[in-house]
């Protein structure tokens, strides 16, 4: 996987690095791992890091919510990956979740992923586009609150982004009806 994702990452000219490449056995335990950290993370342009890295048990594990004196194979249990592509655009979305979807079926067992973009589960070009095209409009919407509407002088944040959030509503009730 890590020499295939490599060739991915080179093709595509993203930045990438490799951590440990093999496992110190072929048998897993569950109920241990080691300090190491086995596999590689990727950088798409305007995107978060991508990282298929595992523990020395096989179990998938970012490696920066991994610092293994302070964690517990419990607390690991609901570790899970998570990538924002909404700045690296629709393209590089439908690239990753192919990536995964190839990773997946010749890699991986149990893995679950949940797509915001719906692209995971319909393959469907336009429902993406429409889906970042939706985010990227109420992101660029609630830029233009916070900029054209100050914080009030005594006014707490969570006052002010209740505040902005009603005339938010406001305005999108107005634009719908």
């Amino acid at each position: 996987m890590i020499e295939e994702v490599t060739d991915i990452s080179q093709a595509n000219q993203w930045k990438f690095h490799i951590f440990e490449e093999a496992f110190p056995s072929h048998a897993f335990t569950l109920d241990s791992y080691n300090d190491s950290i086995y596999g590689i993370c990727f950088s798409p342009p305007n995107c978060e890091v991508v990282c298929l890295t595992f523990l020395s048990n096989g179990k998938m594990c970012a490696f920066y919510n991994f610092e293994s004196s302070k964690v517990s194979v419990n607390e690991l249990d609901d570790n899970y990956l998570s990538v924002k592509t909404q700045f690296a655009g629709p393209e590089i979305h439908k690239q990753l979740i192919n990536i995964f979807d190839y990773i997946n079926k010749k890699y991986l067992e149990n893995f679950d992923l949940t797509d915001e973009g719906n692209y995971w589960e319909t393959k469907n070009d336009q429902l993406l586009e429409d889906t970042f095209e939706k985010y990227t409009n109420l992101i660029n919407g609630f830029d233009s609150l916070l900029k054209n509407i100050p914080i009030g002088e005594n006014e707490t944040i969570e006052a002010y982004l209740i505040r902005i959030a009603e005339i938010a509503h406001k305005k999108n009730d107005k634009n719908e009806g």
